[in-house]
C-alpha cells in the first residue's frame, strides 16, 4: 500500500467550510471529481439523492463518488413555523469562498468540504470507480481536525507552497482512511484489492522496487505466479491500467526524482530509470508531464521553485 501510494498524486479542488444551521439542508450539485466532507462540529446527515443517508457526527469522514447529487442537513429542532427542512443550494466548486452558510439561528453542523482526485497518471482517477460513499468515524479527541483546519486556512488565503501543503495534508488523511479499510478487510475501490492479493502484490513490489529492470508482462506474470492472460486481465481490472503502463509511471517518477536531486546527465537518467534511450524517455516524460526533461530540470532549479 505504501509503495502504491508513493506513486500517486493527490489533486485538491476548492475547499471551504459548510455551516448548515438547524432545520436547513445544503444541496450540492454533481461534481466531475470525488468530493470530501469532514465533520468539524455538530451532528447531521448526508443524503444522497435517490440513494442512502448517512449519519454525521464530529470527526466523520465522507468520501463521495463523482457525479452524485447530495445534501448535508443538520439534526435538531426545526425553525418555528417550519414543517420540514428548508433547502439551500451550495455554490461550491464554482468559486472559492471561505464559508457557505445555510440558514440562520442555532448551530447545526459544520463540515470542511471540497474536491479530490488521486491518480497514478493524469488520465486514471483512482476514485473514479467508487460506487458508493465511504463513511468513516475517526474517534478520539481531535480526529483529523487539525489537518482540515490547516487545509481550510490555506485554501482561504493561498500563498507560496499552498498547493504542495494542501495536497500533502489531504493525502495523509486519505492514507489513514484507506489504511483502516484495508485492516478491516474492506476494499470498496477495485485497485485496493491488489494490496491484499498476494500474487498481485508480488508483481507490484517488483515494479516499484526494481522499475529499471527490463520487465515484460510475461516476466511480471511469472513473478505473480499466474498465466500471462490471467495476470494482465486481473492487474488491469484492479489497478485501472496495464502492468506496462504502471511500470512506465514508476520509471518516470524515478526519473523525475533524479532530475531534481542530482546533476546526472539526462541520457544517463533515462538509462538508470529503465528507458531504452533518451528520445524514448523524453517522449514519455513529455506525455506525462507536458514538458521535456531538460526544461523540467531547469524550472526545478529556477528562482521561483527555490
Amino acid at each position: 500500500m505504501e509503495q502504491l501510494l508513493a506513486t500517486m498524486e493527490v489533486g485538491v479542488g476548492k475547499f471551504t467550510s459548510c455551516d448548515v444551521r438547524r432545520g436547513y439542508d445544503l444541496t450540492f450539485d454533481a461534481s466531475s471529481a470525488a468530493t470530501v466532507h469532514y465533520c468539524m462540529d455538530g451532528n447531521g446527515e448526508l443524503m444522497v439523492i435517490n440513494g442512502n443517508s448517512f449519519k454525521l457526527r464530529r470527526h466523520t469522514f465522507v468520501l463521495l463518488p463523482p457525479g452524485v447529487v447530495y445534501s448535508v442537513g443538520s439534526i435538531g429542532k426545526q425553525p418555528k413555523g417550519s414543517s420540514r427542512r428548508r433547502r439551500f443550494r451550495a455554490p461550491l466548486f464554482a468559486e472559492s469562498v471561505p464559508t457557505i452558510r445555510a440558514g440562520e439561528g442555532k448551530k447545526g453542523i459544520v463540515t470542511a468540504c471540497g474536491e479530490v482526485s488521486v491518480a497514478t497518471r493524469p488520465t486514471v482517477d483512482l476514485f473514479g470507480d467508487l460506487a458508493a460513499p465511504i463513511v468513516e468515524h475517526f474517534d478520539g479527541p481531535e480526529g483529523l481536525r487539525d489537518q482540515f483546519i490547516v487545509l481550510l486556512a490555506e485554501s482561504a488565503r493561498p500563498t507560496i507552497g499552498t498547493r504542495a501543503l494542501t495536497e500533502a495534508l489531504l493525502k495523509q488523511c486519505l492514507i489513514l482512511l484507506l489504511r483502516r479499510m484495508i485492516q478491516r478487510g474492506t476494499a470498496p475501490l477495485p485497485w485496493m484489492v491488489a494490496v491484499t492479493d498476494v500474487r498481485l502484490a508480488r508483481a507490484l513490489r517488483a515494479i516499484f522496487e526494481r522499475s529499471s529492470e527490463p520487465f515484460t508482462v510475461e516476466s511480471l506474470a511469472a513473478i505473480a505466479g499466474m498465466s500471462r492472460s490471467s495476470f494482465a486481465a486481473r492487474f488491469t481490472q484492479t489497478i485501472g491500467q496495464t502492468p506496462m503502463s504502471l511500470l512506465r509511471v514508476a520509471r518516470l517518477r524515478r526519473a523525475r526524482e533524479l532530475l531534481v536531486t542530482t546533476d546526472t546527465p539526462v541520457a544517463q537518467i533515462a538509462h538508470e530509470a529503465g528507458f531504452l534511450g533518451r528520445s524514448n524517455f523524453s517522449r514519455a516524460f513529455r506525455k506525462m508531464y507536458s514538458v521535456d526533461p531538460t526544461t523540467f530540470r531547469a524550472a526545478a532549479f529556477g528562482p521561483e521553485s527555490r
